[in-house]
């Protein structure tokens, strides 16, 4: 094993220690002032007056601690009596913790009708966060005095009751509210960069990690109370589908988004058909449950959902094995999220008790997970960007590679030589020296396209062009100007001296005939020179030497003309 991945998995270990760590360190725990009771299901009359009166106090059953756990959708009497003095002058509190799907009514010594708490509906108390629900004790008890408690759940996580100073509950709202809005605001963030990347890198399976932690964002805000304020909202919210068809949706996106990240369909074709069929499963589930919940809806979803993370935790090792860096990713950041809801299934299966530190340590997973996966990402599409910024570069150069030289010939297309004529012109005005442009034409082209095709006609261009070109100097410039035209460039040559090179030029590319696709072609060249004057631009020069051009076409083609002397030099 390599340095990088005994680092990776060091760094893996190392979160998943964090991340199981205990949640606050457990010590000595304070007292309970008071003893809590259970009122049996059974008992036949379970109104308030019943409750209250000398013969129910006997039906009772003591609860160690303080935990409640209401077991069925009944309703259930709980009795709390205070085991010494409650000074009112610390405005004491009821509080019961995990508030979610749970409506609580109490009747305090002299209270004739019940306090009602809940987290949505109008008996929301929007004074407190939703950390717990909160009912004011203003004479606070006295030793022996009860208050007594209905509770309905829909939920199976314990709750804690306790009784703390309202100060006390102020501060763990406080703190509770600024750390909702870390998470709320890092998964937000994170699923926008996330579409981002899906964008920029017009990737699809990074909108499945954005739709993933949306759907986390919308559960996380469902259960902290956020949309408390809104009644039609609150509907929603309070709506049993919600929370399967959100959970369900988020395990779907998951799973694309790991089909995408870890390339499961061309590495590990084997796992990716079990997630097809886990998927599919869970589609049909998140169908069906719009209409319809059954009781074993929320354990048959939770049994596909252990299959899908043993499934991912199966295809992330194969892929560590394999030395893929994104596995490593992926692993260390869902590690936590998957074992806090291996833990948070077992609790709901009775397993195990639903310990108190889930409700933290839930969020602190999601938050984990998104943000580990946006440093990956940055991490490894670094890479992949500079990658991609070179790649453009490089196809940015071949681009104007193609624009610069002409497609059949293989020479200087006109725009680029016409930009390198300037560059010859201005540079021989600045020094002085000679500049000569010669124009080269394909004597009676037009025959040889009429008698042998524009295939072959190209390709006598392209030979053309190739003995040119391998005769030139290391300075001198060929481009195609248009048709079976072709412009020298001569610098640092006088005109003498440029019609000598021509005429050698010429009779070197016509002395032999071109044998094309069997056939044997004679091809005669025309040439026209002309010698760049004091403070001419560079059309005025390739004008004369167009003339001169012209002129070797009068007189018989196949020749060499200067444009100032007229020397003609004979084939």
């Amino acid at each position: 094993m390599d340095r990088r991945m005994a680092r990776a998995l060091r760094i893996v270990v190392w979160l998943l220690a964090c991340a199981l760590a205990p949640w606050p360190a457990l010590g000595a725990q304070p007292a309970v002032p008071f003893e809590l009771a259970l009122l049996p299901a059974d008992v036949p009359d379970q109104s308030y007056q019943f409750v209250r009166s000398p013969q129910a106090q006997t039906l009772f059953h003591a609860v160690p601690g303080a935990s409640i756990l209401v077991r069925g959708r009944q309703a259930r009497w709980w009795r709390l009596t205070a085991l010494r003095d409650i000074d009112p002058g610390g405005s004491p509190q009821l509080v019961m913790s995990h508030p979610f799907l749970k409506r609580m009514e109490v009747w305090r010594p002299g209270d004739s009708l019940g306090v009602r708490r809940a987290l949505y509906g109008p008996d929301s108390d929007l004074s407190h966060s939703a950390l717990s629900h909160v009912v004011p004790l203003p004479q606070g008890l006295r030793a022996g005095e009860s208050v007594y408690l209905r509770i309905r759940s829909s939920s199976n996580v314990v709750s804690t009751l306790s009784i703390e100073p309202l100060a006390a509950v102020y501060a763990r709202d406080g703190a509770y509210n600024r750390m909702r809005t870390f998470f709320l605001t890092a998964l937000g963030v994170v699923a926008l960069l996330s579409i981002g990347f899906s964008i920029s890198l017009r990737q699809r399976g990074y909108s499945y990690l954005a739709a993933t932690l949306l759907t986390q964002v919308i559960t996380l805000a469902i259960e902290g109370g956020d949309f408390r304020a809104n009644p039609w909202l609150s509907a929603i919210a309070t709506d049993r589908r919600t929370a399967i068809l959100l959970n369900t949706a988020a395990v779907l996106a998951s799973v694309r988004f790991l089909r995408f990240f870890l390339d499961l369909p061309a590495t590990q074709p084997r796992v990716t058909r079990a997630l097809d069929a886990c998927s599919a499963v869970l589609g049909t589930l998140l169908v069906v449950s719009v209409f319809h919940i059954w009781p074993w809806t929320s354990f048959f979803g939770n049994g596909v959902l252990l299959i899908v993370i043993a499934t991912i935790v199966l295809a992330c090792v194969r892929a560590i094995g394999e030395r893929r860096p994104e596995a490593f990713i992926l692993l260390a950041a869902w590690a936590p999220l998957m074992t806090v809801l291996v833990v948070r299934i077992g609790g709901q299966a009775k397993w195990w008790p639903n310990y108190e530190w889930l409700r933290s340590a839930y969020p602190w997973a999601v938050t984990f997970g998104g943000l580990a996966l946006l440093w990956g990402f940055t991490h490894q599409h670094g890479a992949i960007l500079r990658s991609a910024v070179r790649q453009l570069s490089r196809d940015r150069d071949s681009a104007r590679q193609r624009a610069a030289y002409d497609g059949l010939t293989g020479v200087l297309a006109r725009p680029a030589f016409e930009d390198a004529l300037a560059t010859a012109v201005a540079g021989a005005h600045a020094s002085g020296r000679p500049l000569c442009a010669a124009f080269i034409d394909v004597d009676r082209f037009k025959l040889v396209n009429d008698a042998y095709g524009h295939a072959i006609g190209d390709e006598v261009l392209r030979i053309v062009a190739k003995r040119v070109g391998n005769r030139l100097r290391a300075d001198d410039c060929l481009g195609r100007y248009g048709g079976d035209e072709m412009v020298l460039l001569l610098p640092n040559t006088a005109l003498v001296e440029a019609l000598r090179l021509a005429d050698q030029l010429r009779q070197a590319i016509v002395a032999s005939p071109f044998a094309i696709d069997g056939a044997l072609i004679d091809i005669d060249l025309s040439l026209g020179v002309a010698q760049l004057r004091a403070g001419e631009p560079a059309v005025e020069l390739l004008k004369r030497a167009d003339s001169a051009l012209y002129a070797s076409k009068r007189n018989g083609r196949g020749r060499v003309s200067g444009d100032e002397e007229w020397t003609q030099v004979a084939s």
